[in-house]
């Protein structure tokens, strides 16, 4: 639909070329692994469908504000130093609608983690995309965002049938990992969240299956066979009502377990590995077409080629074996995961992470044969350390 409506102005042609630029060129991930560029076409026929501001006052301050903010988000800096990837395949135009959104109302950035029955070291690194991005924001002239990360390790272990000891005991060390990670890198603030998968909810997953056609439900199969750690349809299809049910439709009761609440009337934007275009593009299978449920939101894709609340299958380190001090020496480790832990290693001196994982130094020492705290020498003698 046209950018026009009683008493205001469409988008102005230096606005236009503004947005333009930024998002020319960003990779944008479908089911393949390789990317499609945007292109100057691509961006403009998106541009079209952006809903127009109100009133003069609100279209000076959008106008103002939008670029910058879309700039740090998924611009070529966002992309070059964030260790930001792109966007899902249908994830333009929920993201230039949300940017616009977050010139006036409070903006979340929103991390969700699944279940693990052992939570890799490189989890911590999941959050560090959002938190650099929080702080290109407020670089940009906005206030910084409010993190809300969600361990759905609860909701996941029912979902994936793992163990609900393991599950909880792992994820309560990542949650006072990231709580003391955070306290120290988040400029908005953050709370962290648990899923409550009360009965109502598991009932929900099955009523929500039950809502796709025939047609729609080999469509989710087709995407989604075998990821997530699925190994029946059954399985696949309620893994991804799960998502529905968190992201698009937050009927998943949390509770605030660390942190400050979300602001009221946020609007949101997903970060995510890369696995997750996958269920983005099947949640709007799920859309029922209502206003209120307009089908997946923002959503905007980390490096992070490897779940990282799941040990990647060439080879990882646990965030509990590295908490206690054991050596990874002649461990093979995934391409994934070393690039992963390097963003955690070079975001984080050597006595900041010891802090952050309650780790004694002197294990420390013994793990990655550095004491210092240049973090560019550990990184290199950590990944050496975990060949």
């Amino acid at each position: 639909m046209p950018n026009v409506s009683d008493g205001a102005q469409p988008l102005g042609k230096k606005q236009a070329n503004l947005l333009t630029a930024i998002m020319r060129g960003v990779p944008v991930l479908g089911p393949g692994k390789e990317p499609r560029l945007l292109t100057d076409t691509d961006v403009r026929g998106l541009l079209d469908t952006l809903p127009p501001c109100t009133d003069a006052q609100q279209t000076g301050e959008v106008n103002r504000l939008r670029p910058r903010l879309l700039s740090a988000v998924i611009g070529a800096e966002a992309r070059r130093s964030g260790y930001v990837q792109g966007l899902p395949r249908h994830g333009v135009a929920p993201l230039l609608r949300t940017v616009g959104e977050a010139v006036r109302a409070p903006l979340v950035l929103r991390v969700v983690y699944g279940a693990s029955t052992t939570i890799p070291l490189r989890a911590l690194s999941y959050v560090l995309p959002a938190v650099r991005m929080a702080s290109r924001l407020t670089e940009a002239g906005r206030s910084a965002p409010h993190l809300q990360i969600v361990l759905a390790g609860s909701l996941g272990c029912r979902v994936n049938g793992l163990s609900g000891p393991a599950v909880a005991q792992e994820t309560d060390l990542l949650a006072r990992c990231l709580g003391r990670l955070l306290s120290s890198l988040a400029p908005g603030g953050f709370g962290i969240y648990d899923t409550l998968p009360s009965p109502g909810v598991v009932t929900a997953l099955d009523d929500l299956v039950r809502t796709l056609t025939p047609a729609r439900r080999a469509h989710v199969l087709e995407r989604l066979g075998g990821k997530g750690g699925a190994t029946a349809d059954e399985q696949t299809l309620r893994y991804a009502a799960a998502h529905v049910l968190v992201h698009d439709r937050a009927t998943v009761p949390l509770a605030l377990q660390q942190g400050s609440p979300v602001p009221e009337h946020a609007t949101v934007i997903d970060i995510g590995s890369l696995q997750e275009r996958h269920f983005h593009d099947v949640r709007r299978l799920f859309a029922s077409g209502s206003e209120g449920d307009a089908g997946p939101g923002a959503l905007v894709l980390s490096r992070h080629s490897v779940p990282p609340y799941t040990m990647a299958r060439g080879g990882d380190i646990g965030l509990r074996e590295f908490r206690d001090g054991r050596s990874p020496q002649g461990r093979t480790l995934a391409s994934a995961a070393r690039h992963d832990l390097r963003l955690l290693w070079t975001a984080l001196p050597p006595e900041e992470l010891r802090r952050i994982t309650d780790v004694p130094r002197e294990r420390l020492r013994m793990v990655t044969g550095v004491s210092g705290l240049d973090p560019y020498r550990a990184a290199d003698a950590f990944e050496g350390a975990l060949r």
